[in-house]
């Protein structure tokens, strides 16, 4: 598993006005995510149970201390008929030695309890990143549909302003006109939209990483880290994907948690001492001290058969993490060859696309030309137009759609921060468990 720490995001955060790098935006985002830190507060909270845990090892120390008016009628069949300011304290010391393995196990389990919130944040921070990825270049793409929009509605404007001449000089009619202007309309209506969607994904944006877009870059993936082949994508899902880890987390606090159940088929150990120094205790009057060193048992030999029964619920909600282990791997496995082949497809749509604008292009080119000398209509000139607008704008959806299925197949993968060098931060860190690093058993996938 990859040990990593979050950049600083002091240049991202100090002014709105300075351009951010998708991967600035990125660790901005989860540095301010209130999901992510909600999940981290869940992490401390587990790992401050862990650590009270391990109290059980430690010597347990109880202080007692009473005053109070006493009443004593009869002490042991004897008359005593007395009142007295009765006072006590006691100190009493305990270590447990030994309980059925029930505080090695408890520790145990909620050591692999913090392992699987540990890597649920970071699975966490893996979708929050996606989704910063999805609203920048979403954010890209509407910038340059914007662009776009204007830039046809401005071409319209120049071929009203033509056949307005045209007009004026008899080469073209009233209807032209009035169609010209009706594409116009529908153009600017296009633009306002366009501009509707820009100004929706800015506020998306300020939500999600907390400051305004300004200048966004169009981010270059790192080919060294990217994923490349969808073997590679799969062994690393299955290997580091933070769902699975979860899963597996779970599966071994399971297992802990069937042998904390076990603890009561064996006696309690534990060494106590005791010390009171009483006054005008049980109607006589003087002091009353004790101690004792005493160890002592505790065996059940018998409860309604909860103990067994509480076992055998333990190794049930074991076969529990094991079925969600294998539905998590199922999901992972498909949801990556889904990412896989939509970056593939997207790919090729980009090329074509490509195609489609140059071509577009050439048709417009040569429709105005032919326009001019008469041997095409407006008609033809106007949808020829319509056409270059729309395969354009396709190749902006298809590049940045592209950009965004290479992000999300490193997310299906597992490694989606890792490969933008985005890093956790120091309190995330922890020494991975020794299953980790251990394949899981193909039984459990069957």
């Amino acid at each position: 598993m990859h040990r990593l720490v979050i950049l600083a995001t002091a240049a991202i955060l100090s002014t709105s006005a300075q351009a951010a790098t998708l991967e600035q935006a990125v660790a901005s985002g989860i540095d301010n995510s209130p999901e992510v830190q909600q999940q981290y507060a869940r992490y401390q909270s587990t790992l401050s149970l862990q650590e009270s845990a391990r109290g059980d090892y430690l010597p347990q120390v109880r202080l007692t201390a009473g005053y109070g008016r006493e009443e004593t009628d009869y002490s042991s069949g004897q008359k005593i008929d007395e009142e007295l300011d009765r006072q006590e304290v006691g100190i009493t010391v305990s270590q447990l030695l030994f309980d059925g393995f029930r505080a090695q196990a408890e520790v145990g389990r909620l050591g692999e309890e913090a392992n699987s919130e540990r890597y649920t944040l970071m699975s966490r921070a893996e979708n929050t990143a996606l989704e910063i990825c999805r609203i920048y270049l979403n954010l890209l793409k509407a910038e340059e549909t914007v662009k776009l929009a204007k830039k046809n509605v401005q071409d319209h404007i120049e071929a009203l302003e033509d056949i307005r001449q045209r007009v004026s000089k008899g080469l073209s009619s009233q209807s032209d006109l009035a169609q010209v202007s009706a594409r116009l309309a529908s153009a600017r209506a296009s633009m306002m939209a366009a501009d509707n969607n820009l100004y929706d994904l800015r506020a998306e944006y300020i939500r999600q990483v907390g400051v305004e877009p300004v200048d966004l870059i169009d981010p270059v993936e790192d080919a060294n880290l990217t994923v490349d082949s969808l073997d590679m994508a799969l062994k690393q899902a299955r290997e580091n994907h933070p769902e699975l880890m979860v899963a597996r987390a779970d599966m071994a606090a399971a297992q802990e948690e069937r042998r904390v159940s076990q603890h009561r088929f064996y006696p309690k150990f534990s060494l106590e001492l005791a010390a009171n120094d009483n006054e005008d205790i049980g109607g006589f009057e003087g002091p009353d001290e004790d101690a004792r060193l005493m160890l002592k048992m505790e065996y059940d030999l018998y409860n309604g058969g909860r103990d067994k029964n509480r076992a055998r619920a333990s190794g049930w909600r074991y076969n529990e993490a094991m079925a969600i282990y294998k539905r998590s791997y199922l999901d992972i496995e498909q949801g990556t060859r889904l990412a896989w082949n939509a970056r593939r497809f997207l790919a090729q749509q980009v090329s074509i696309y490509q195609d489609n604008v140059d071509a577009s292009t050439a048709a417009y080119q040569g429709y105005v030309q032919q326009f001019r000398l008469g041997r095409r209509t407006l008609l033809d000139v106007l949808d020829s137009q319509v056409e270059l607008f729309l395969a354009r704008r396709n190749y902006i959806n298809a590049k940045y759609d592209h950009k965004l299925a290479s992000y999300r197949l490193n997310n299906a993968a597992g490694s989606l921060i890792y490969s933008m060098r985005v890093d956790y931060p120091n309190q995330w860190q922890a020494e991975d468990p020794e299953w980790s690093d251990t394949p899981i058993d193909e039984e459990v996938l069957k």
